[in-house]
């Protein structure tokens, strides 16, 4: 039967028949694993062990690094063949709303298993910030497929976007990296 076992040095926890040998997460060797009783039921426990938001946060993240990256090379005009990177830069920002409402809907239900609620000080402002960034990304969309705008202003607007987004994920992943390293409410 499989038990718990956590790192006396850096807390990391682990099921296994039987204590390792070495953490895996710090690589402390000799005997520095001590069982482990969960404050939390184990059906939960396996439900935070997915990190559905941790997964999901990063598909919105690399739309808007690589929106940066490509808006510049355009202005810069480092591609000889515009269409191919327009069509990568419609596609992201097709998907960019839909990736960051998703991101933002696993993140409530993450705060909801892990704190039980999701209305502390700091998901207040995760939450905040998350409905700013699907405001803008559902603005980029709105700007995308609904004006015409010609390719500088276009370039231009998508540059801005992009720097304020990834503006934006800073103290999202700021916020979200403090929030992992608090307890686990029983």
């Amino acid at each position: 039967m499989k038990k718990l076992y956590k790192c006396r040095v850096c807390g990391y926890v682990i099921e296994r028949k039987d204590a390792p040998g070495i953490c895996p997460a710090c690589g402390v060797k000799g005997k520095i694993f001590e069982e482990y009783e969960s404050p939390i039921s184990k059906k939960r426990r396996i439900a935070l062990e997915l990190n559905m938001h941790a997964i999901m946060v990063h598909l919105p993240i690399a739309f808007v690094s690589s929106m940066f990256l490509i808006s510049v090379l355009r202005i810069i005009g480092f591609f000889s063949d515009q269409s191919v990177f327009m069509g990568m830069l419609r596609a992201i920002i097709l998907i960019l709303p839909f990736a960051a409402i998703f991101a933002t809907l696993t993140g409530m239900i993450d705060s909801k298993l892990r704190f039980k609620r999701i209305r502390t000080p700091l998901l207040k402002k995760k939450l905040v910030l998350a409905c700013f960034f699907i405001l803008i990304s559902i603005s980029l969309f709105v700007i995308q497929y609904f004006l015409d705008l010609n390719q500088s202003s276009y370039n231009i607007i998508v540059l801005i976007c992009s720097i304020i987004l990834l503006g934006i994920a800073t103290p999202l992943g700021l916020i979200g990296g403090r929030l992992l390293d608090s307890k686990v409410r029983g």
